[in-house]
């Protein structure tokens, strides 16, 4: 009994793919529908163009473009030849792929077959023939499935890093933004500080050179009165010789002298005349010393110092403060079993009895040549018993130096600050309304670290710790600290 077989895909025009309709084939063997050939350059159909891959089973003159690659046969087929190659049985399992320039790479060059198999001992692709007894190959499918995996692992990798640093930077960009905002706000009561400074100023200049400038005025009138007064006796002088010459010259005697009379009574040798130049200096100075002290209350103002005294009641029974509370020192080794104090950290330090609730304050903690310290603030109700991690989420905002050059910023990790010279005075600039704490090198006034957005909520307190090293020291430098 016959068996019927579907040839439908034999009778379909390759540009409409509809069944043939006044069907006409070409010379290189493809059929079209007439109408498909009339309103369709058949040009088209043909390769030529830079790039395109040719069909290896079209006529050699004139192939058609390509539209997949065998790479089971290394050759390329047009839509027309691809139909013939799929209609193969024996063609069910070859891989097509996108057109392929030089399908002859693809191939092994020693015996021209696909390259099949991969060769995970050598690392390299190898065709059936290569195959020896005992190598470990795989197929190149499942080779390729492995480092693809491989690669998308990378990939996640790469994209875990890249997430990394755009976190990192928006992290920086975040920095970056408040501080310019923080920087804009110094800008701004610097302006308004110095303006008011300026204007004082001005009012105190007025005030000195308006008494000046009234004595200058008295001074001019009583010159032009004296000069006056002192041109007029001349004149009178000048008079009386006159006189007297014209009686010289009178030849009788008897008449010489009977005319003959005595210096004027209001003839006098001595000439007294004085300018009262008194000025009024005292109160020039009272005005001077009023503008200084209203200038340094500006200042004062726009950087805050205060005097702290350090907290004995807060101390490790083995640090000692001095009498006026401004030097700390460590008096010995800490004792394994502190009395009373045995749960203290041996590291927790002394607070400062400033307390902080509102505005800005400014200090300067003179670290000397010490090799470890830690400085900064504390919420006064944060532990300090046991073992503390003096972080931000503990209540501590801390820098601190461990051995002879490792600055830390006691954030949560720590990070590691690299500072150009060793700090010998350290200043802390506390804002308590815009949540910062900023730490400075005294000696070349530059910045060391600032923490940002800072959970204060309740009172701070200076935070001190020379760390338990026999006679080290921490100062509050006096010069520094002054009272607002």
């Amino acid at each position: 009994m016959a068996t019927a077989v579907d040839i439908s895909h034999s009778l379909q025009c390759p540009i409409c793919n509809n069944l043939f309709k006044d069907p006409v084939t070409t010379g290189c063997g493809h059929s079209f529908c007439q109408c498909c050939l009339d309103q369709m350059d058949d040009m088209s159909l043909y390769t030529g163009k830079r790039g395109e891959i040719p069909c290896n089973g079209c006529e050699e003159n004139r192939p058609f473009k390509a539209v997949k690659s065998c790479l089971t046969c290394l050759l390329s087929y047009c839509e027309h030849h691809l139909k013939r190659h799929q209609s193969l049985e024996m063609h069910r399992f070859h891989k097509l792929v996108s057109p392929v320039e030089r399908l002859e790479e693809k191939a092994c060059s020693v015996h021209g077959r696909p390259l099949e198999l991969y060769c995970k001992r050598d690392k390299r692709l190898i065709c059936t023939l290569c195959l020896k007894n005992g190598e470990d190959v795989i197929s190149v499918e499942k080779e390729r499935k492995r480092r693809e995996a491989e690669q998308q692992n990378t990939i996640e990798g790469l994209k875990s890093m890249i997430n990394q640093r755009e976190s990192k930077l928006q992290e920086l960009q975040n920095i970056v933004t408040e501080e310019q905002a923080q920087i804009h706000r110094e800008q701004r009561e610097i302006k308004e500080v110095f303006a008011e400074v300026m204007d004082v100023v001005r009012r105190a200049e007025e005030e000195l050179l308006t008494p000046l400038e009234d004595g200058r005025r008295c001074l001019e009138k009583e010159m032009a009165e004296k000069t006056q007064q002192i041109r007029k006796e001349i004149l009178r002088y000048k008079e009386i010789i006159d006189q007297l010459n014209q009686k010289k010259k009178e030849e009788d005697d008897i008449v010489f002298l009977q005319s003959q009379s005595s210096v004027p009574a209001e003839f006098k040798h001595d000439c007294t005349v004085s300018i009262d130049t008194e000025l009024k200096f005292g109160s020039m100075r009272n005005i001077n010393s009023t503008t200084l002290a209203s200038i340094r209350t500006l200042l004062e103002n726009l950087c805050p110092f205060v005097d702290v005294i350090l907290d004995a009641d807060t101390a490790h029974p083995s640090l000692e403060v001095s009498q006026y509370g401004k030097t700390l020192r460590v008096k010995g080794n800490f004792p394994d079993n502190p009395g009373p104090h045995r749960q203290l950290d041996p590291v927790c330090g002394i607070l400062g009895k400033l307390r902080i609730t509102s505005g800005r304050a400014f200090w300067v903690v003179e670290v000397g040549v010490e090799t470890s310290w830690e400085l900064g603030v504390v919420r006064e109700n944060a532990n300090r018993r046991g073992k503390v991690s003096c972080n931000p989420k503990e209540g501590y905002w801390d820098i601190v130096l461990c051995g002879s050059n490792l600055y830390e910023a006691l954030e949560d990790p720590p990070i590691q600050l690299h500072l150009s010279t060793k700090p010998l005075k350290v200043g802390v600039f506390v804002d308590y309304e815009d949540a910062f704490v900023s730490f400075y090198n005294m000696d070349n006034q530059s910045h060391i670290y600032t923490f940002t957005q800072c959970d204060f909520n309740e009172t701070l307190r200076p935070y001190f710790n020379p760390y338990p090293k026999k006679d080290s020291i921490l100062t509050i430098d006096h010069n520094f600290c002054q009272p607002k």
